[in-house]
């Protein structure tokens, strides 16, 4: 007995010694927490996409003169004119993260765009049945082209983080370029007015307008979504408001239909388009200073 206590009491003493040995050694330090994402600094990017306006437009086109009074050579139409294009540009923003969960900004951007559209107005032509009605006599034509080549913005931005994305929505000033052109044409039955009368009391007449800054409004929503390092990638839309656009294209008159038409004549078509766009685009940001 006296032998096994004491091996018992041998490998005890063996253990103890080897505990302290074992809590002498350096521990080992544990490895940092990666660091937590922050949305807050200052960004810049690129962005391309597609869009359309849908403008409302009202025309008409009117003559007066001291002998005949006020005319209406083509009487006032009003639709829509649709201008589809792309748009490419880039942006600039900074973020401040206020929560784990909420994302405030600011963001400016400039976009190239090449946006297009065209519409006709016309009388019937004129013909001898035409004539024979008892109406008037010519055929008139105004055709009209519509483009917006530019589009800035300065806007608020806010949102919502889910996960690794911002769910935001975004408002704030818009301005734009937008230029028109007006081709004004007339028509009058050969067999009744030769030579010189033609094309009738009012010759062709064109013209060019550029309407710049253009100031209105706009509102938006997006997602953008963190990839890794200071990199994002975003998918937003805007709709943009920029007010109305009024342009007057004077007519030149014949002058061969005499002093009726000549003395105290006028003659302008009137253009007026309440322009709006809608705006889709994807777009790459990088954050500085993550």
């Amino acid at each position: 007995m006296r032998m096994i206590a004491s091996v018992v009491m041998s490998a005890f003493a063996s253990m103890c010694a080897g505990s302290a040995n074992a809590a002498d050694l350096p521990l080992k330090a544990l490895p940092p927490p990666p660091p937590v994402f922050s949305w807050t600094g200052f960004y810049a990017g690129v962005n391309v996409g597609g869009s359309i306006g849908v403008n409302s437009n009202t025309q008409s086109t009117t003559f007066s003169s001291t002998a005949l009074g006020v005319n209406g050579l083509l009487t006032g139409s009003t639709g829509s004119l649709a201008l589809p294009g792309w748009v490419a540009g880039g942006q600039i923003g900074l973020n401040w993260q206020v929560s784990p969960l909420i994302v405030l900004g600011v963001e400016a951007d400039w976009q190239w765009m090449s946006e297009k559209g065209s519409t006709t107005d016309s009388t019937p032509p004129a013909d001898l049945s035409f004539f024979g009605a008892g109406a008037s006599g010519f055929g008139y034509s105004l055709a009209t082209q519509q483009k917006l080549t530019d589009i800035a913005t300065a806007r608020a931005r806010g949102g919502v983080l889910i996960h690794d994305s911002l769910w935001y929505l975004t408002g704030g000033l818009a301005w734009g370029t937008v230029q028109s052109s007006y081709a004004f044409s007339g028509s009058a039955n050969p067999v009744i007015f030769p030579g010189a009368l033609q094309p009738g009391p009012f010759l062709a007449s064109s013209g060019d307008f550029t309407t710049r800054d253009k100031m209105g409004w706009t509102i938006g929503t997006g997602v953008e979504t963190r990839l890794g390092g200071g990199w994002s990638v975003k998918a937003e839309y805007l709709y943009v408001d920029l007010g109305t656009v009024t342009d007057i294209l004077p007519i030149r008159i014949n002058p061969v239909f005499g002093a009726a038409f000549i003395n105290g004549g006028q003659a302008n078509a009137a253009s007026s388009s309440h322009v709006t766009d809608n705006i889709i685009r994807v777009g790459l940001n990088y954050k500085f200073f993550n």
